[in-house]
């Protein structure tokens, strides 16, 4: 049955003119070209897929790596800038107890002068002062600002007080001299000076204490 088929198969293109047998062929060969060219078509797409694979996956590596990098980069400041700010943190607390101390001192030299009035006792306080500022001066850099600033008005007014207490007590030997006007402003001074150290030095200390505290543990 086979045969009788190829038979009439060869039988027909035998009895096509030649034209149509061309026409045929190159029907044929169209579409063979066709094909062969949708085949390289469709291989040059798949090689282009596959090079731009490899380029995602070689820029993804890539980019893991600059990522890992930057991370690395990024812990090691971190942890860099951590030991900066425990160092900075502990001088800073060095520092304000340096400064409370002598503060304390001078709160004391000035309370000395209420109980004592002699030249030594002037010159201790004026001493005490000198080393306060420095010590200030020094370490203020390591202070908060707005606590180094408390801290500083507490002093000018101690030594205020205590100054203008000691010009008053050294003018006392020349109260026979003195006017009721000059003596008046002699004792007003003193008395001043007096509620400042039996008073308010209290609360200013207290206030002062409570805020050293807030600075320390932030």
């Amino acid at each position: 049955m086979i045969y009788e088929n190829l038979a009439d198969i060869a039988v027909t293109f035998t009895n096509l003119n030649d034209g149509l047998i061309i026409h045929i062929i190159i029907t044929c060969m169209a579409v063979v070209a066709v094909y062969f060219h949708s085949r390289i078509k469709k291989s040059a797409e798949l090689k282009e897929i596959n090079s731009n694979f490899s380029n995602v996956l070689k820029q993804q590596e890539e980019l893991t790596l600059t990522t890992g990098q930057i991370k690395n980069a990024l812990n090691k400041d971190q942890i860099n800038y951590q030991i900066k700010l425990n160092a900075y943190h502990e001088k800073s607390i060095e520092s304000i107890s340096d400064i409370y101390v002598k503060t304390l001192d001078l709160r004391d030299a000035a309370k000395d002068l209420s109980i004592r009035q002699t030249d030594e006792v002037f010159q201790r306080f004026f001493s005490v002062a000198s080393t306060f500022r420095r010590t200030l001066d020094e370490k203020k850099i390591w202070v908060p600002e707005k606590l180094s600033s408390h801290i500083e008005a507490i002093a000018i007014e101690i030594d205020h007080q205590t100054t203008s207490f000691i010009i008053a007590s050294k003018q006392e030997k020349y109260i026979e001299r003195m006017n009721q006007k000059q003596i008046d402003r002699l004792i007003k001074s003193q008395e001043k000076f007096y509620d400042y150290i039996q008073q308010e030095i209290n609360t200013v200390f207290t206030g002062l204490a409570e805020e050293l505290s807030k600075t320390v543990r932030t």
